[in-house]
């Protein structure tokens, strides 16, 4: 797979748009495309950027100055030779609405929407379309009556603006409320196989020491896995982990799939007793990784061994304590080895001491 143009702007609309995207994605087949125009880009990248969604599935990518690309399954599926040039010809429009936006938006920085409709069972469609002036929401659009509502005067002066382009408001209302629900049946005809879509997590785990020593962070974490209901849990020596766990959600990489990642706070020295098991219904059995001491030997065996060193260091002590007082009492020195050359040879043979000082005989 490869890496959205501009991934690092994704997590940020999707936190503002989130409750919308999981009312889209709630059963009903949905298209939505998420827009982002920001004024002062980093070097390198691009001042607006959008991605397009089928449900949870990324199937769409577009940047300033480029064209509109099929992305994840959805390069495979089977379309007229017009369809991506009319996705990047509305998405060229959006970019220059959401930049003018933004210049009308004094010392404003990011100017995001969210336009798209979900399919009912009844095979009517609910249209959304909301725009949000630095992560505040700021207008939406009723394309029934063909108005933009908000009351602030940014949002005036944004609406104002739109409604005085030629036939904006009968556009916009012609996408939401036929354009997408057309396109979004002619997805679930051509495509149908991709909501099939599954991609096995690759796991990872690591761990970090503390401030303090004390106590060591393990981290698990699932990468590029599809569909993104996934579940991750800790093993402390093959047993599922009581203890909190810090867990965030399943968030997109930026090329379709998801990651996800786990925390614990662990004893250090402890890392060893632990693993982690991730759950997913692209795999056929669980994949379980194993963390790896970073502080020696886990506190049950080190507490093992330092009381055997202890006990071993005391007995030699009291051992050579014993001998020491037997001879003295018996008028037996302490002997002692050396090493006697015998020529050139450098040959020796261990010996007691000289005579002078060796054992009387019984």
């Amino acid at each position: 797979m490869g890496s959205s143009s501009n991934p690092q702007g994704l997590p940020f609309l999707l936190l503002l748009f989130l409750p919308a995207l999981r009312e889209l994605n709630a059963g009903a087949p949905s298209m939505s495309y998420q827009l982002t125009a920001v004024s002062a880009a980093p070097p390198g990248t691009p001042k607006f950027w959008a991605t397009g969604w089928l449900g949870p599935q990324l199937f769409l990518t577009y940047t300033s100055g480029g064209t509109a690309e099929p992305w994840g399954a959805w390069r495979w599926e089977t379309q007229e030779s017009w369809f991506w040039e009319r996705e990047t010809w509305y998405l060229k429009t959006q970019e220059r609405l959401l930049q003018e936006a933004l210049r009308l938006s004094k010392g404003a920085q990011t100017f995001q929407g969210l336009v798209g409709c979900q399919l009912n069972s009844d095979n009517s469609s609910q249209p959304t379309a909301r725009f949000a002036l630095d992560g505040k929401t700021l207008l939406t659009f009723d394309p029934m009556h063909k108005v933009w509502l908000g009351d602030t005067p940014e949002a005036w002066n944004v609406k104002t603006s739109w409604a005085n382009e030629s036939q904006r408001a009968e556009k916009d209302a012609e996408f939401l409320l036929t354009t997408c629900p057309q396109k979004l049946q002619s997805h679930l005809q051509k495509g149908h196989g991709n909501f099939q879509w599954k991609e096995p997590p690759e796991v990872r785990v690591g761990a970090r020491v503390g401030p303090e020593s004390a106590w060591s962070t393990l981290t698990c974490q699932a990468f590029s896995f599809f569909p993104p209901e996934l579940e991750l849990t800790f093993l402390r020596e093959g047993k599922p982990q009581l203890k909190p766990v810090k867990e965030v959600e399943a968030w997109p990489n930026g090329n379709g799939a998801f990651h996800l990642r786990g925390t614990l706070e662990v004893p250090f020295g402890d890392e060893g007793l632990y693993s982690c098991e991730v759950q997913h219904s692209a795999l056929t059995s669980a994949i379980t990784v194993k963390f790896e001491t970073i502080g020696g030997l886990p506190l049950p065996i080190r507490t093992s061994l330092v009381a055997g060193i202890l006990l071993f260091l005391a007995s030699l002590a009291a051992l050579v304590a014993f001998v020491i007082i037997y001879r003295r009492r018996h008028g037996r020195l302490v002997p002692w080895m050396f090493r006697r050359q015998r020529g050139a040879d450098d040959v020796g043979s261990l010996l007691s001491v000289p005579d002078s000082a060796q054992d009387p005989g019984p």
